[in-house]
């Protein structure tokens, strides 16, 4: 039988298992918001740059337009975003944040910082400095890999 290399030295494998213990800390911390995290990403996107359409935060979050469209109706309904005219495209609308929404994102916000904080104590200033940049690099690279079924996705959406 061919030698089979533990997975608990892969990079992939720890990669995985990390964003999954993170997604999970993350989610239960979100949840006494009653948020979840795809509806903080669309509230921190929003925060930067309300002229983002339905679909184009869909692409930045990774998910599907339906989904998103989803996410955005139960943030309205939540009283943290207002669809408001778009000055320039009659039929479109904007999406802004409330002041509901601003708060409910930094509370969000907070605790995410936090997790990633206690997650990463560990590490020394300069590796927690150099952890974002190499983890945008590799995301990078694998978007642009020939073959990959995320190849041609936006890049931005990190």
């Amino acid at each position: 039988m061919p030698s089979v290399p533990d997975p608990r030295e892969q990079v992939s494998y720890l990669l995985w298992q990390l964003a999954h213990a993170m997604q999970q800390e993350m989610s239960a911390s979100l949840a006494e918001l009653n948020l979840t995290l795809s509806q903080l990403g669309a509230l921190a996107h929003l925060a930067r740059d309300e002229s983002f359409s339905t679909a184009h935060l869909a692409r930045l979050s990774g998910v599907t337009p339906q989904n998103m469209s989803l996410t955005v109706v139960k943030l309205e309904t939540e009283g943290y975003l207002a669809r408001r005219p778009h000055p320039t495209h009659g039929r479109m609308n904007r999406l802004e944040l409330t002041p509901r929404g601003r708060a409910v994102l930094q509370q969000g916000l907070s605790r995410v910082r936090r997790i990633e904080s206690e997650t990463l104590s560990d590490f020394s200033p300069y590796e927690r400095d150099e952890l974002p940049e190499l983890l945008r690099r590799a995301l990078l690279r694998i978007r642009h890999i020939p073959g990959s079924v995320r190849t041609g996705r936006d890049a931005r959406a990190i």
